[in-house]
């Protein structure tokens, strides 16, 4: 009995954990997806681009108006690579195409000891790429018969009847996220893909981990050494939207500064070509989130996938007489941004932003119109890497080990024979998992509490404001409930506050809960990393949105720089005051950037914008003083 207790007790603190860690992370994506609506409305209004994801957009669109022969012309001249010289002390891997299987071999043991491919290998490396992925198809097939060739090979040369080739295993990978060491895990257990050895890369290469450049760098490789078995789908993060915040363009800005931009051009290119799913033996259909009730595969086939350079860009009209087929873009957004439910039916995806919920009524409708036995999809973090549902019709699979923290969880990818039946394989890319599983979950556990903390210190004046209309007496304290039904509201997080409760605030004497001390524990470990404390609400507003102001300054950034230049500036605030119908003149636009170009080189860096949003609100401050009286501070210190 008491080891059950035990481990109930074990499996409630990973679950709450794992809620906490999941619950942020969907929360940043919505409010990603709500501020690029907002500034695509706002372009829209100004009939303007601005910013690198805008010029991205806008040099795609071009292209798409060339013939193919123009189109690849152009985009030769924005991102050629044969003007960029390789420097003599370059001592990365060096390339000459085609590739073999002794470059992709070179770039591992380099990319091991954290080296570096060089901007023109990278440059030519993705326009042969693109070169591979626009001869695909939206969908894709993977079939037995590949081994089946290669036995009518293997017996005309050895004449020996009895010989047959090796049994094919198709290997399908999730989620990698820029964790080298996750990806190279996989090819030591699972060993580099060859034509008896084929590879599924179902998506989400890049963004949240340090190495996104060198995972494409190898997966591009494999599929130019191994094209008949390497099969790359495309991803929700395979998105130059996505990119702006998640930490894949600031990655090829800090590792190219020179070639950023035609990198970044290029990588989006490839990205809008990359297929949308694979279908093993007519029986297992691979995509990277999931369906819906709208999804039709023949409509799927159809499309110019190459259209949705970002797949949150809803298609807009370019003349009055074009008609937008929204449906068709209903397609790919819900191929990529789905995720499975137990309820019946299929609903919007209000959690992430995107996509759809559906149920397990959705998905055996799916597999009985198109005859498949099994959906496999990645998308979704899972403590084992791994999750079955939909009475075992939904596999997701996903391969960053470690994803939240080390420990958190593993990672796995599933192996398919000729009968199109799953082997799962399990890893992890530490040494922690050697820990005792209390003590790892220990670890596990403090970091989601520390990152829930600094959501709750980022809020408190939100929080206060809040509690305090709970305490019109000014006791200091409130009912527990209270305070969890408005921390899930202000915080707009579904948790088991009454659960995290102890970790997160004190009772008194009579059990009521003194609301201040929420943020005691959060000031504190604020400070103990190196942070300052949050005195005024602006403040707290500008460490609260710290990512959605990097996301402004990268679209601002229109040439991928990493700073914003006076005529970049000048063109977001022409367009900012044509979205909101205010009047600003050419010289008070200059003093504005003049005045946040601290050190004034002509350029405004992330840290200077930052800085212009630390403005203090000293009102507001005073007044939540005086609101929360002596009273409160004398309770709070009790």
């Amino acid at each position: 009995k008491w080891y059950r207790r035990y481990k109930a007790r074990l499996e409630a603190r990973r679950q709450t954990s794992w809620m906490i860690y999941q619950s942020i992370e969907y929360s940043s994506e919505s409010s990603q997806l709500h501020l690029y609506n907002f500034f695509n409305d706002m372009l829209r209004l100004g009939g303007g681009g601005v910013g690198g994801a805008s010029a991205n957009a806008g040099f795609a669109e071009r292209l798409r108006q060339r013939s193919i022969e123009e189109e690849d012309e152009e985009l030769l001249e924005h991102t050629g690579y044969s003007e960029i010289t390789v420097e003599r002390n370059y001592k990365g891997p060096k390339l000459s195409f085609p590739l073999s299987a002794t470059h992709v071999q070179l770039m591992i043991d380099s990319f091991r000891q954290g080296g570096l491919l060089h901007a023109r290998y990278l440059l030519q490396l993705l326009h042969e790429t693109r070169s591979v992925l626009k001869t695909r198809q939206n969908i894709q097939l993977v079939s037995s018969s590949i081994s089946k060739q290669l036995d009518l090979v293997i017996k005309i040369f050895s004449l020996n009847a009895n010989f047959h080739a090796p049994i094919l295993k198709v290997t399908v990978v999730g989620d990698l996220h820029g964790k080298l060491e996750d990806l190279l895990i996989v090819l030591y257990k699972n060993g580099l893909p060859d034509v008896t050895n084929p590879y599924i890369f179902n998506g989400d290469f890049v963004d949240r981990g340090p190495n996104s450049v060198e995972i494409l760098a190898i997966l591009f490789a494999c599929q130019l050494v191994w094209p008949s078995a390497v099969f790359l789908n495309r991803g929700n993060h395979e998105d130059q939207v996505m990119n702006l915040r998640y930490g894949f363009i600031k990655e090829v800005q800090y590792k190219y500064r020179q070639t950023a931009n035609k990198l970044l051009n290029m990588f989006s290119e490839v990205f809008a070509w990359m297929p949308l799913a694979t279908v093993i033996d007519d029986r297992v259909f691979v995509t990277h989130g999931g369906i819906s009730d709208k999804v039709d595969l023949d409509r799927v086939r159809r499309l110019d996938r190459h259209r949705y350079v970002s797949v949150l860009r809803p298609p807009v009209a370019k003349s009055s007489d074009e008609k937008v087929d929204y449906m068709e873009w209903r397609q790919v957004l819900d191929l990529l941004w789905s995720d499975p439910k137990a309820q019946q039916g299929c609903k919007p995806n209000t959690f992430r932003g995107g996509g759809c919920y559906f149920g397990p009524n959705v998905t055996r409708a799916f597999l009985d119109k198109y005859g498949y036995k099994l959906l496999v999809r990645s998308h979704e973090c899972k403590q084992d890497g791994w999750e079955f549902c939909h009475e075992d019709t939904v596999l997701t699979v996903f391969s960053a080990s470690n994803y939240y923290e080390e420990g958190s969880n593993k990672g796995a990818y599933v192996k398919f024979d000729s009968e199109c039946r799953p082997r799962l394989v399990q890893f992890v890319a530490s040494r922690r998992d050697k820990l005792p599983k209390g003590q790892r979950l220990s670890s596990v556990e403090e970091s989601a509490l520390r990152d829930l903390r600094g959501k709750i210190l980022a809020s408190k004046s939100e929080l206060i404001d809040a509690f305090l209309r709970l305490d019109p007496e000014k006791t200091g304290a409130i009912r527990v409930s209270q305070w969890c039904s408005t921390m899930e509201e202000k915080l707009r997080l579904e948790l088991p506050w009454r659960t995290l409760r102890p970790h997160l605030a004190q009772l008194n004497k009579d059990g009521r809960l003194l609301y201040m001390s929420t943020f005691q524990r959060a000031a504190i470990q604020h400070r103990l990393s190196g942070g300052k404390e949050m005195a005024n609400s602006v403040t707290e507003t500008v460490y609260k949105n710290r990512e959605e102001l990097e996301t402004i300054f990268r679209i601002m950034d229109k040439d991928n720089s990493g700073q914003i230049s006076l005529e970049e500036f000048k063109e977001s605030c022409r367009i900012l005051c044509q979205a909101t119908q205010r009047q600003m003149t050419e010289d008070e636009v200059a003093d504005m950037a003049k005045s946040l170009d601290l050190n004034s080189d002509g350029y405004i860096d992330f840290n200077e914008f930052l800085e212009a949003f630390r403005i203090v609100d000293y009102q507001r401050q005073e007044s939540q003083k005086r609101l929360l009286g002596d009273s409160v501070q004398s309770s709070v210190s009790e």
